[in-house]
């Protein structure tokens, strides 16, 4: 089944929760992690990383509001590597103000 006629299946099952199966969840979750990891590359968290960073070290929650990017940074050691960087960069900056 298609990541679509997933969302179909779950869409009608929250109309009629029993209709929804085990089954059908867990294809669901199996298709939204295969999105996830296929859907961020390091070029676009590149793109993203100084928003993500200076969220971090503003408000403490850069990974509840950009969680993919959260999920990328822990699988991808090189954008983990600038990610670090970048954070001792601006947590030196804001110690210095």
């Amino acid at each position: 089944m298609n990541l679509k006629g997933l969302f179909q299946r779950i869409r009608d099952g929250f109309r009629k929760p029993e209709s929804l199966s085990d089954e059908v969840v867990q294809g669901f979750v199996r298709e939204l992690e295969k999105a996830r990891i296929e859907d961020v590359s390091c070029d676009e968290v590149f793109k993203q990383l100084d928003e993500y960073v200076e969220k971090e070290v503003r408000d403490g929650d850069a990974a509840r509001i950009m969680p993919l990017l959260r999920e990328h940074l822990d699988i991808c050691s090189d954008c983990c590597d600038e990610y670090e960087a970048l954070l001792d960069v601006l947590e030196q900056t804001a110690k210095e103000k």
